[in-house]
């Protein structure tokens, strides 16, 4: 088998390896807090709030903005097409000549990870593997060969007669992103997706609690993003204490094309 290429660049990598990431700095935080409570040394926080009294104005006909900490949580729809749910999907070789295959993908906005499979090196001989997306039942099959890269993920495709989910897969190559798979209509690249963000802060003790309300624009795999924002479009604002003592904080969010207003009420 060809050694894999060396090609592929750290930025890329790093993409790959962001899901994880963020589930280790989770955790990390959470440890923190957990050492600091048993020693007596409390975190404060401010009241949790939740959103209510949504309002759109502007270009509003082609927007979406959904939660950017809960799955299915819509706050304002204003299309009425079809969104299109875009996958990163990725097999490398692992440890001990393992084929590792996993991604991640986005369905109206919110990142999902699949989950992590492995397979010995014989999957490289053209075995299928079969895998279902969140936003969709229909089975995929993907194909693994020895590419001569990092990444040995080959193709996607339908293992069904007909797939009805509204989805696109990408790859990262050495030459860059590539498209595999795509059910996705056309009239679905219209709409923008924006994610709104918004919790208390986490301070030491005898610090003034704050409140972080942040709104950003969506950027696909399409786009070839790594981030998963567009930068530059978006809004946000940290509520000083001095601010979160009525029981209702309303926010006036401009976001360029469109104005996004809103009122965070205390759980």
């Amino acid at each position: 088998m060809k050694k894999p290429s060396k090609k592929l660049s750290f930025s890329r990598r790093l993409a790959m390896l962001a899901p994880l990431m963020l589930l280790a700095g989770i955790a990390a935080v959470r440890a923190t807090e957990l050492h600091r409570a048993e020693t007596g040394h409390l975190l404060s926080l401010a009241d949790s709030r939740h959103v209510e009294n949504m309002t759109c104005t502007g270009l509003c006909s082609d927007v979406l903005l959904v939660s950017d900490q809960e799955p299915d949580v819509k706050y304002y729809e204003g299309t009425t097409e079809s969104t299109c749910s875009e996958a990163i999907l990725w097999a490398n070789e692992g440890r001990e000549g393992q084929i590792v295959f996993a991604g991640y993908q986005f369905v109206d906005g919110y990142q999902e990870n699949l989950r992590t499979r492995t397979f010995g090196l014989d999957v490289l001989n053209g075995i299928d593997i079969e895998f279902t997306l969140p936003n969709s039942e229909d089975t995929l099959k993907a194909r693994v060969k020895d590419t001569g890269e990092w990444n040995s993920l080959d193709s996607v495709e339908c293992n069904e007669l007909i797939c009805s989910g509204s989805t696109r897969v990408f790859t990262d190559r050495d030459s860059g992103r590539v498209k595999l798979y795509d059910s996705c209509a056309s009239s679905s690249d219209s709409v923008k997706i924006y994610t709104l963000y918004q919790a208390p802060e986490v301070h030491g003790p005898d610090t003034d609690d704050t409140y972080l309300v942040g709104i950003s624009l969506r950027a696909l795999p399409s786009t070839g993003s790594t981030s998963g924002r567009v930068e530059g479009a978006g809004f946000e604002r940290i509520y000083a204490s001095s601010e979160l003592k009525d029981a209702t904080v309303h926010v006036v969010a401009d976001v360029g094309d469109v104005t996004f207003e809103f009122d965070l009420v205390k759980d």
